[in-house]
């Protein structure tokens, strides 16, 4: 029994890829806390907040391109064109 997963798009790898960033400057943000440093948390948290929002601009350009991309021959016609079927029934073998 073989199972396929489905290959994730370039906008979900990097959505996830903000979960990781986030965990990740957390647990910095703490050490540094911890190891007696002082921390501007309102300069981090502009800071913070314009690296999401470049970061969610971006996945979002390559969610449409990916959108507009998919159901697409390479010639740029509908991969769904109807096809012809002939009304002659069944085929007996």
């Amino acid at each position: 029994m073989s199972t396929t997963l489905a290959r994730r798009s370039p906008a979900q790898r990097l959505g996830w890829a903000t979960v990781g960033a986030a965990s990740s400057t957390v647990g910095v943000l703490v050490a540094y806390r911890l190891s007696g440093y002082e921390i501007d948390l309102e300069l981090i948290a502009i800071i913070a907040l314009a690296a999401l929002g470049v970061w969610f601009l971006i996945t979002a350009a390559l969610a449409g391109r990916r959108e507009r991309t998919v159901g697409m021959t390479p010639a740029g016609e509908s991969a769904t064109t109807p096809v012809e079927t002939s009304d002659s029934g069944p085929r007996q073998g």
